[in-house]
């Protein structure tokens, strides 16, 4: 049965009709603008009128217009008009990732979208969030660098013309600049990297899946210190000395999370980072020593866990339990869930838990067991996904689940299997 379709607010249905007209008139004004119901100086001047909110919106909700019509037709004619006629001086959140993200477009139109920007952002001089992915260039970037100065947040991710120049223009020209996002960003080297790390005084947070290795390799033996909040090396395996990782710590002294490809060996220095509230582990390795000694010096401060792995043993989830007292979001991928005893919990584990998302894959069956050391003792669950093979999901086993845990502050509930 197909998940039931979200009833929408009255707020987005008219966004999106307002989203609607805009595009056919635009389509009209390039299609036949003799033929218009308006000018083009008549709607400019319509949309110009609009409160930054609602032009910053009508960015998102055009592009939800523009993907129907790519879908059904395979044409993005008014797209050009559309972005011209809104990206409003006074805007200060430009959003553009729907352009990635719902649709794929023919090189030409990517072109056009980076020509239009290129024309545009120059005069957004309250610019504070950029959200270009995939469709940045360093010519956006650096004029992005001259003329907004206020920008905090920046993401360009797969981005293949994107390049250290244009990260070094932003590092300089954008001192507020607090949010970077380069994932996968294949033309930006290591050089770059670092002088954005070096010259991005105020920077908190550089989505980059390779910073863990050059922060620790150009600025090791300095006295560098960063105002980052968030750690990451998951490009390749982190194998980082225990005197680097402790220098990362002492570098980074407001380091709240941390995203790490990891064997069990390197686990056990993690807590050296500091008082990690948010931890995304990534690991081939069976969870052994490391992963105990991770949460056992890490349990007053974890609040959230996300675990990517082969195998996660029964004995290994109780621990954790019991060692994070605090958890209030808990994210399992996992082959199988090992374990000769019976999972039970006292009643006490996991009662912070607001957020449990279990996945185990291949063809392992999640035992009844599992299920129950969550679900019936989490009474603060809010949003719950299990994705599994469960044999023994029936009607009367759910109706035991809620006469035990009702689950009153549940919001999003989920059980996912292939045959039941």
């Amino acid at each position: 049965m197909p998940p039931r379709k979200q009833v929408e607010t009255l707020e987005h249905m008219c966004f999106m009709v307002m989203a609607e007209t805009i595009h056919r008139l635009a389509v009209e004004l390039e299609e036949a603008p003799e033929n218009s119901q308006v000018s083009a100086e008549e709607l400019s001047t319509m949309i110009a009128s609009l409160p930054a909110f609602i032009n910053e919106n009508m960015i998102t909700k055009i592009i939800e217009t523009i993907h129907q019509t790519v879908s059904r037709t395979r044409r993005t004619i008014g797209m050009r008009t559309c972005l011209e006629l809104l990206l409003q001086p006074h805007v200060q959140r430009l959003d553009l990732s729907g352009l990635f993200f719902k649709m794929r477009l023919p090189g030409a139109i990517n072109m056009t979208i980076r020509n239009v920007v290129c024309d545009r952002v120059g005069s957004m001089k309250n610019l504070m969030i950029l959200n270009m992915v995939s469709k940045c260039s360093d010519e956006i970037l650096c004029i992005v660098s001259k003329e907004c100065s206020n920008i905090i947040e920046v993401n360009v991710s797969i981005s293949d013309l994107v390049t250290d120049k244009g990260l070094k223009a932003v590092a300089v020209g954008c001192p507020k600049l607090e949010k970077l996002g380069i994932y996968e960003c294949w033309e930006v080297t290591s050089e770059g990297i670092a002088y954005v790390l070096q010259h991005g005084k105020n920077l908190q947070k550089l989505q980059c899946d390779q910073l863990g290795a050059v922060m620790i390799r150009k600025f090791r033996k300095s006295d560098a210190t960063f105002k980052l909040t968030h750690f990451e090396q998951t490009q390749a395996l982190f194998e980082p000395q225990e005197e680097e990782i402790a220098w990362v710590g002492y570098a980074c002294p407001c380091l709240e999370s941390a995203s790490l490809f990891v064997d069990d060996e390197s686990l056990a220095l993690v807590p050296r980072l500091g008082g990690i509230r948010t931890l995304e582990i990534e690991t081939s390795a069976v969870l052994g020593d490391g992963f105990v000694k991770a949460i056992t010096n890490l349990g007053e401060s974890l609040l959230t866990l996300q675990l990517n792995c082969e195998e996660v043993s029964q004995e290994k989830i109780v621990l954790l339990g019991t060692c994070c007292r605090h958890l209030t979001t808990l994210h399992i991928t996992t082959a199988t869930v090992e374990g000769d005893e019976l999972l039970s919990n006292p009643g006490q584990l996991f009662s912070s838990l607001t957020t449990l998302h279990l996945q185990v894959w291949k063809e392992a069956v999640l035992s009844s067991e599992c299920v129950e050391f969550f679900l019936l003792w989490c009474r603060k669950l809010e949003s719950v996904v299990l994705k599994a093979e469960v044999e023994f999901l029936t009607d009367q086993y759910l109706k035991k689940l809620l006469a035990a845990n009702p689950l009153i502050q549940a919001k999003r509930i989920i059980f996912a299997s292939d045959k039941h």
